[in-house]
């Protein structure tokens, strides 16, 4: 068997066998992919901290016939303070089921592998993740070739002027005159598409100044909540933890 290294983030382990837990890794060189961590679920393994969820590990993996096995985990950063504030927990986790979601297995994303990265380390300085949050979502849609088309209508490429309304199913904006085309369609503002650009253009470290009034949040939320599931075919469990912590 060879042996060899990649850093990578754990993005989420799940049981396997009696003792062994599967680890979810995404590394800049390889993409996501799974390995055996054998003994994890042991009190006294080596593994338990290091291979928790979000955790930035330099690995040391065998590969194997069907799976590669996880046979050293150093810690680079832990990111102890997703997992001590349950908000920042819920959104971290939300980023995660996304990537996990939309990433292909062992298909390289080094973009993705970074940006996830760096929003990590946003996340855990933030105060208030909420507006951080939508626009992890728009940047995430735009690296993986997703993002919808908000600039003019999707259907006659006009430009919008209101009322205007958006169109999961379609992937964009959609004018007045071409409404009658889809069923799907969520009422939105000039100012809301306005709000969507300029999150998909800021420097995430700078979002600290940007206030998005709530309506506009809630429109926002509902065209990129509806948008993501369409094209992941399933709702995301994380989005209904999110929910539950809002009620």
């Amino acid at each position: 068997m060879a042996l060899y290294r990649t850093r990578a983030i754990v993005l989420r382990t799940r049981n396997f066998g009696e003792a062994d837990r599967i680890a979810v890794l995404f590394s800049e060189e390889l993409g996501k992919f799974e390995a055996v961590v054998k003994g994890a679920r042991r009190q006294r393994s080596r593994f338990v901290g290091n291979t928790l969820a979000f955790n930035y590990i330099q690995a040391m993996l065998l590969t194997g016939k069907s799976l590669d096995t996880l046979s050293q985990a150093e810690l680079v950063h832990s990111f102890a303070k997703l997992h001590e504030d349950l908000t920042k927990f819920a959104y971290a986790s939300f980023w995660v089921e996304l990537v996990d979601g939309f990433v292909p297995e062992r298909q390289a994303a080094k973009d993705i592998f970074r940006f996830l990265l760096a929003a990590f380390i946003i996340l855990e300085k933030t105060s208030d993740p909420v507006v951080l949050n939508m626009a992890f979502q728009i940047r995430l849609l735009s690296y993986l070739g997703y993002q919808p088309q908000i600039d003019q209508c999707i259907s006659c490429h006009q430009v919008l002027t209101e009322p205007c309304f958006f169109s999961a199913q379609a992937g964009g904006a959609v004018c007045s005159a071409c409404s009658g085309k889809f069923r799907d369609l969520i009422k939105v503002g000039l100012a809301d598409l306005q709000i969507m650009e300029h999150l998909g253009a800021v420097d995430l470290r700078e979002l600290g100044t940007f206030a998005v009034l709530p309506e506009s949040f809630k429109v926002v939320q509902g065209i990129l909540r509806n948008f993501i599931e369409v094209r992941l075919e399933r709702p995301l469990k994380s989005q209904m933890f999110l929910d539950s912590l809002s009620l």
